[in-house]
């Protein structure tokens, strides 16, 4: 029995990612994101070296622009020699133009497959090869054609097949669109995917994998994020284990108010489950006293809790309620019951007619702009969180 196969499968490296908005709001946390790519791919160099693996394969959008700088080439080109075993590379809708190829190529141990699908063998040079790499790379933007129906392997070898794909999308995707019935029958035992930044197993019969990005780069990239250590024997998948990359956490926490808790309580809880030096969004729902102190002093509190969690916070979300039944306030008669009503009148215009009442101000119109950039749900949402705001500090009065 031949010794067990063990490669790492990444995607979406995205080196270069500038981290625009971030970077002109605080300089030095733009400056350590914009190094987190890099140190991503250098736990990547790490693992591969330290797990003594066989062979990396790259699935797409190693870069994170068409333009990438030669910094960004340069860099992934000296961490594939650090690597020095075979690495196998398909780019992706993010890196189709293949930048700087020329100026400043990859390094022999690089294998970069071309706009039709091209096969490798592992071991390289073998006459009795245990695995075939077989994977096409974009040529440009927007693929329409499904790249993984040309892939075709071969039943006696233990075949990867190495796309940037979405699975199941829409038909019309500019991301090669495939389904995931398609992928079953064409001889391929893992298809080493990449475009989607989550990472997701799709299949085990094949095995159909996206690994997700290796750092995140805004709130919505939440959670872990890294790459597959995958081990092969006897031309079945023995192990799938998945290890983090990230250098820089992005973590969501949500927090549920109640009628007992405090702003101390609330921020001890997320100081309680927050990880260290992470960037963290904290949603906030439930109902209770809080209600009024979160909407009316959102920004004192983020600070606090920065203050506290010796975090970042790059959201506190409010979607709390009042500690009391608006339908049932609202059947009393009284001037705040109009009040509702009329908040909630309000808040079922349509976008058009918001924006005109929120910016019928000579202030507010200098800022119509950024109103009409929300669509018609935040819109309204906003109607109706003015409405209970006034509505609380009423009640509140009573």
């Amino acid at each position: 029995m031949a010794a067990p196969i063990r490669f790492i499968h990444c995607s979406d490296l995205h080196l270069g990612s500038r981290f625009v908005g971030l970077s002109e709001y605080d300089p030095e946390l733009g400056k350590r994101l914009a190094r987190s790519t890099y140190q991503a791919l250098d736990n990547i160099v790490n693992k591969a070296n330290n797990e003594d693996v066989d062979f990396v394969i790259f699935s797409g959008d190693v870069f994170d622009s068409v333009q990438a700088t030669p910094y960004a080439r340069k860099y992934f080109r000296d961490s594939l020699e650090k690597i020095e075993v075979p690495c196998y590379i398909a780019y992706g809708n993010h890196d189709y133009e293949r930048m700087w190829e020329k100026s400043i190529p990859l390094p022999e141990n690089a294998h970069v497959f071309g706009g039709t699908p091209e096969r490798f063998y592992y071991p390289p040079d073998s006459n009795d090869p245990q695995v075939e790499i077989i994977g096409v790379s974009y040529e440009e933007r927007a693929v329409h054609r499904d790249l993984c129906a040309e892939i075709k392997g071969n039943p006696r070898l233990f075949t990867i097949g190495v796309v940037h794909c979405e699975v199941n999308g829409p038909p019309d995707s500019n991301y090669a669109p495939t389904k995931i019935n398609e992928l079953m029958f064409r001889a391929v035992d893992y298809w080493a995917l990449g475009h989607v930044h989550n990472n997701q197993v799709l299949s085990t019969e094949p095995y159909v994998v996206y690994p997700g990005n290796i750092q995140g780069r805004n709130p919505s990239e939440s959670g872990p994020k890294g790459a597959y250590l995958v081990t092969v024997s006897d031309m079945k998948v023995l192990k799938l284990e998945f290890f983090e990359t990230h250098e820089v956490l992005w973590q969501d926490i949500d927090v549920v108010i109640d009628s007992k808790m405090d702003l101390s309580d609330f921020i001890d809880e997320i100081d309680d489950r927050k990880e260290e030096d992470a960037l963290l969004r904290i949603m906030v729902t439930g109902s209770g006293p809080l209600n009024n102190e979160l909407r009316l002093n959102t920004y004192e509190i983020k600070d606090m809790i920065q203050t506290q969690t010796q975090c970042w916070c790059t959201g506190l979300i409010i979607d709390t309620k009042p500690d009391f039944d608006l339908s049932e306030r609202a059947q009393v008669g009284d001037f705040i019951s109009e009040i509702i009503n009329q908040g909630m009148r309000i808040s079922s215009l349509n976008a058009s007619e918001l924006i005109d009442m929120i910016c019928n101000t000579h202030a507010s119109s200098y800022i119509r702009d950024e109103f009409e950039n929300m669509d018609v749900e935040e819109l309204r949402q906003i109607a109706k969180d003015a409405m209970e705001l006034v509505v609380e500090r009423m009640v509140g009065g009573d």
